[in-house]
């Protein structure tokens, strides 16, 4: 089976994990227009408010 996930941020990497889980034999192709593969989202709101710096922890290049 050939999966296409759009989007590398947590709900498509958990989509592709899911399908992983799934069919370990599945050939999943996850695509993402950005430079950060991932980050915390659950975070934003703090980092909007200016309690907590963005630094190299809070994202995956």
């Amino acid at each position: 089976m050939k999966i296409l996930v759009v989007g590398a941020v947590a709900a498509g990497l958990s989509a592709a994990s899911r399908a992983r889980r799934l069919d370990p034999s599945a050939e999943i192709t996850v695509l993402e227009r950005g430079s950060r593969i991932s980050y915390g989202a659950c975070g934003l709101p703090y980092f909007i408010e200016g309690q907590v710096p963005l630094g190299k922890r809070s994202t995956v290049y």
